[in-house]
């Protein structure tokens, strides 16, 4: 199994990720803007753990209890992504 979007809006993880680090997005701000992870909310935990980590593709199946809550650190994997 790949999961590499969120399917309620039809965006890669690295669409979103590209999105978060052109616009300098925080987490919040960045699924209030695409609104990824609020419709059917069971990508939610993926566009967190995107976030946070640089991951774009998920071989295992994620929920809430599996990905902490997110942190002011965690905007560091934005500025990483390439041009940052």
């Amino acid at each position: 199994m790949q999961i590499d979007r969120c399917i309620c809006t039809q965006q890669t993880f690295g669409e979103l990720l590209v999105r978060a680090h052109v616009d300098g997005l925080s987490l919040d701000q960045l699924i209030d803007d695409t609104r990824a992870g609020t419709a059917c909310t069971m990508c939610r935990p993926y566009v967190c753990r995107a976030y946070r980590t640089g991951a774009t593709v998920f071989h295992e199946v994620l929920n809430y209890d599996d990905e902490p809550a997110p942190t002011a650190d965690d905007s560091t994997v934005v500025r990483r992504l390439p041009g940052g």
